[in-house]
């Protein structure tokens, strides 16, 4: 490591202040929207439009959650919440064992067609899935899955190719030679995968777990195509039943913007929290995806 004195110079070496500068500004251009939305949920109707509004709420308060859990047709959060925790985990653990597994195949196993079956699955991350959402709707329909929160577990790891990608990579990245010693040893490959591969792929699945839970956590066209009725719903449908309600709204304390932002700081709070105290198997995952790239 380099003396405290060398590092401080180089740290102020014009180049590197100015990189520092852009990436500040960048943080916070990218922090500035999340900070208002939670300021703006803490704020009431009068400091909400003010003709010159403040960053920071004057007077915090409450009353805006207060009335979205409990007094608006939002009652049903819990279960909206409910529903959208139990999709998300279920699509999540589907989509980690499967992308785990083939991840496995695609990198150790030999078999014919391996090579054009991978990049075919890999092409498809590049079509979108809104492009065949009346051909999904279909199939779901005739599987009877439709209005079902297995369906929609089911549905969402269909779309494998980014997590196939990222567990071939990470599988690459593992020495042969414990599998081989593994092998001497008298482990069969499924020994291989699940005593020797899979523990050195922990960073790959964090990656895999945290990509799905985000995108099926705040999925909302396909959630609104599958499901018909509002006990089903997830949180992402329920919270874009709020837009537009200011101007029903007589109270002098509450306002349709104030209880959306509410509604949106609810909604992302367990993407927040799943990332912090996954983000260092999510670093090291992709990190070690990219070296055999």
């Amino acid at each position: 490591m380099p003396p405290l004195s060398r590092r401080l110079r180089r740290s102020l070496r014009p180049g590197n202040i100015a990189v520092n500068l852009a990436l500040v500004a960048i943080v916070a251009v990218c922090l500035l929207p999340i900070v208002w939305t939670v300021s703006a949920s803490l704020k009431d109707r009068n400091e909400l439009y003010l003709a010159t509004p403040t960053l920071l709420p004057r007077n915090p308060t409450f009353a805006n959650y207060t009335w979205m859990f409990a007094q608006s047709d939002m009652s049903r959060l819990p279960l909206n919440m409910w529903n959208s925790i139990k999709v998300t985990v279920g699509a999540v653990i589907i989509q980690s064992v499967v992308a785990t597994m083939a991840g496995f195949a695609f990198a150790r196993l030999r078999f014919r067609g391996r090579d054009l079956l991978f990049y075919m699955l890999i092409l498809m991350m590049f079509v979108p899935r809104a492009g065949g959402l009346m051909a999904l709707y279909e199939l779901m329909d005739f599987l009877n899955l439709r209005n079902s929160h297995l369906g929609l577990m089911l549905l969402f790891p269909s779309a494998i190719s980014v997590a196939l990608f990222v567990m071939r990579q990470n599988f690459l990245g593992v020495p042969r030679e414990l599998e081989e010693a593994a092998i001497i040893d008298g482990a069969n490959t499924w020994h291989v995968f699940w005593k020797v591969d899979a523990p050195m792929v922990r960073g790959g699945i964090a990656v895999v777990a945290i990509w799905e839970f985000i995108y099926v956590w705040g999925e909302y066209l396909i959630t609104l195509t599958m499901i018909d009725f509002p006990e089903l719903e997830t949180l992402s449908l329920a919270v874009t039943k709020l837009q537009g309600w200011g101007a029903h709204f007589t109270s002098s304390i509450l306002a349709g913007y104030g209880v959306e932002s509410a509604a949106y700081v609810t909604a992302m709070v367990p993407v927040i929290l799943v990332f912090i105290f996954l983000q260092r198997w999510f670093v090291q995952g992709l990190s070690e995806g990219i070296i055999k790239l």
